[in-house]
């Protein structure tokens, strides 16, 4: 019988970032990884109660979530701040959260 853990790292590649099901192929600062990439918007932040105080960069810009296995971002896991690249467009990282071995990275680009 295999542990949770190991249960849920088979899932993240298995499932969750299955290239017929969620999972795509996409750059990321040059390296090539299967990811799942969600467009944020000010409908969603409003529906979770953050729309009083956000500031809303898709008006002028691009927000863009990247989910992706840490692993394949080993030796260069992004920080805030950092300028980050997705299929050559280019963002500043706004958030990393790591969770059982999947990174959630909050991108924002500014288009003015």
């Amino acid at each position: 019988m295999i542990s949770f853990k190991e249960q849920v790292e088979k899932d993240n590649g298995g499932t969750f970032l299955n290239l017929s099901e969620f999972g795509e192929e996409h750059r990321l600062n040059d390296t090539l990884c299967t990811c799942i990439l969600q467009g944020d918007t000010i409908q969603q932040a409003l529906s979770i109660g953050e729309g009083i105080s956000k500031n809303y960069p898709t008006i002028y810009g691009a927000d863009l979530t990247v989910n992706v296995k840490a692993s394949d971002l080993e030796e260069e896991t992004p920080v805030y701040g950092q300028l980050f690249t997705v299929d050559e467009e280019i963002y500043i990282v706004q958030s990393v959260k790591e969770d059982m071995g999947m990174l959630t990275i909050g991108l924002v680009a500014n288009e003015r």
